[in-house]
């Protein structure tokens, strides 16, 4: 099985900021919801979870994606107020409308109001045609240079999903310790092809622990058009004119 041009270039182009720094920030992963993928309509859950290296669970996110034929995105962002309870940051990208909105469901103290911005040009990505030549890399094949090590893995069904993956391995001298120890620090990045999405990711580090992000819950086809609808009841707020001033 061969791992194809698209998908190694994704493995990058899509690979969270927090995964380039030795120490990764206690945030949410960046989606894999894949905006501006046409073609591949699909609707999932995402989940992350940091356990420390003694085991304890440190933070879990929760987010629920969806994705069209024309390549619009919608991500819900669980939250918890201070009293424990559920609401919703909602943000939809169209890149065919050229718009980005945001707002908060199930919050009473947030305001109704939705955002409107335009969306970026790392927002318009379309999809490589489906009849294009690719290239391809073969699987177990391994690129190795000084403190780093990147093997392509053999394909596997992820939460019901086909993916193929690639881990790579960066290690380093600490040394501000008195031991002046080498650790590795190691991410996986498993992605659909077809669906053009990361449906699995994780990040070792001896020092903070382990983060795992997997997509489950996925269903193919087009999702209900009015999730990408700003909710009725909320005034809108248009951005798009300051920021062409």
């Amino acid at each position: 099985m061969r791992l194809t041009s698209w998908s190694i270039a994704i493995l990058f182009t899509l690979m969270p900021a927090s995964y380039a720094q030795s120490t990764p920030q206690l945030v949410p992963l960046q989606t894999t919801s894949g905006t501006g993928f046409t073609g591949a309509p699909y609707s999932g859950k995402e989940t992350t979870v940091k356990v420390l290296a003694d085991g304890t669970t440190l933070t879990t996110f929760v987010e629920y994606l969806w994705r069209d034929t024309e390549g619009r995105t919608r991500r819900d962002l669980i939250r918890h107020d201070d009293s424990g309870e559920q609401y919703r940051d909602v943000i939809i990208t169209d890149p065919v409308g050229g718009v980005y909105l945001k707002w908060v469901e199930g919050n009473p103290s947030a305001s109704r109001i939705v955002g409107v911005w335009p969306v970026t040009p790392a927002q318009r990505v379309t999809a490589p045609p489906a009849s294009a030549p690719r290239p391809s890399a073969n699987q177990g094949s391994t690129v190795s240079r000084p403190g780093f090590r990147q093997e392509i893995l053999a394909p596997q069904t992820i939460n019901g999903v086909y993916s193929e993956g690639t881990r790579t391995v960066h290690s380093f001298r600490l040394e501000g310790e008195s031991s002046n120890r080498v650790i590795e620090v190691t991410n996986e990045m498993w992605i659909s092809s077809d669906l053009r999405i990361i449906v699995r990711r994780v990040h070792e580090d001896p020092r903070s622990g382990t983060e795992t992000t997997n997509v489950t819950d996925v269903v193919r086809g087009d999702p209900d058009s009015s999730l990408f609808q700003a909710p009725e009841g909320y005034d809108v707020v248009d951005h798009r004119a300051q920021n062409h001033q």
